[in-house]
């Protein structure tokens, strides 16, 4: 209630309309469950990453020539590959790169 913008307005539109502190608190809970509920039965769609431990094979990089391009970890790109890892900026620019090399 003290450092997030949105809550904090929500808290001021709240207490204008009259509200106890421990109503605006159940209302934030509720906010914050609905919220979540949300993100938890959206469907987001996922890039395709099949394409991109054959596609390296084929040009005879290593995990670690990748790695060093991108100034990460080995295990990084490993797992980026394997689909453990989900880090959308980085699978397009390692796509790009391997189609460019």
């Amino acid at each position: 209630m003290s450092h997030d913008l949105r809550t904090r307005e929500y808290v001021a539109r709240q207490a204008a309309a009259g509200r106890t502190k421990k109503e605006i608190i159940r209302l934030l809970k509720r906010a914050i469950a609905r919220e979540i509920f949300r993100c938890l039965t959206t469907t987001v769609a996922v890039p395709d990453i099949a394409d991109l431990r054959p596609l390296r094979q084929s040009k005879n990089l290593t995990l670690t020539a990748a790695a060093q391009h991108f100034g990460v970890w080995p295990a990084t790109i490993s797992t980026l590959e394997r689909g453990i890892r989900r880090d959308d900026d980085l699978t397009h620019a390692y796509r790009d790169w391997l189609q460019a090399a």
